[in-house]
């Protein structure tokens, strides 16, 4: 059974939509505080990639990572480390690069094994906030810092940061 079939076992309300030129996956998590918009597509040598945005979710921004995705080398891609890898998001944004997480990252325990093994994150960034070959651990910690220096990694509005806040 193809990679994408499975993951709609599990995710039983994902559509295929089109975005651009590009043929992905989606469905929407809704609560009382946010609503985050899922994208999930199959690329070779058996991986599937998300994207997720809260609250800010842009089509043009979608097509333009979806685009710059497509151009990457995927067989840089280390197991257990970040790869970030240069993108063009203006003028729809300034993200200035895609963020890679691998599996390790452990952001989808919901799934079983298999498909957990196989997801990775794709998040836009800023080239300061994440780097090529740091650890899935690190990637966890950037996300989650108490400091004023969280990268909110599902907000596509927002800016880079150039000191600390606590939004």
């Amino acid at each position: 059974m193809e990679l994408l079939e499975v993951f709609k076992q599990e995710q039983w309300d994902a559509v295929e939509i089109t975005i651009g030129r590009h043929n992905v996956l989606a469905f929407d998590i809704e609560t009382p505080r946010e609503a985050v918009k899922c994208l999930v597509w199959f690329s070779g040598e058996g991986r599937l990639f998300q994207t997720s945005a809260s609250n800010s979710y842009s089509e043009v921004i979608a097509e333009r990572l979806l685009d710059c995705f497509n151009a990457i080398d995927l067989s840089q891609l280390q197991p257990g480390k970040i790869t970030v890898a240069d993108a063009r998001f203006q003028p729809a944004s300034e993200f200035e690069v895609l963020a890679i997480a691998p599996p390790e990252i452990a952001l989808f325990d919901h799934l079983p094994e298999d498909l957990r093994a196989r997801m990775h994150l794709v998040v836009p960034a800023y080239r300061s906030e994440f780097q090529d070959g740091m650890s899935a651990r690190d990637f966890r910690h950037q996300m989650g810092r108490k400091d004023g220096w969280r990268v909110h990694v599902y907000r596509w509005n927002r800016l880079e940061k150039t000191a600390a806040s606590w939004e």
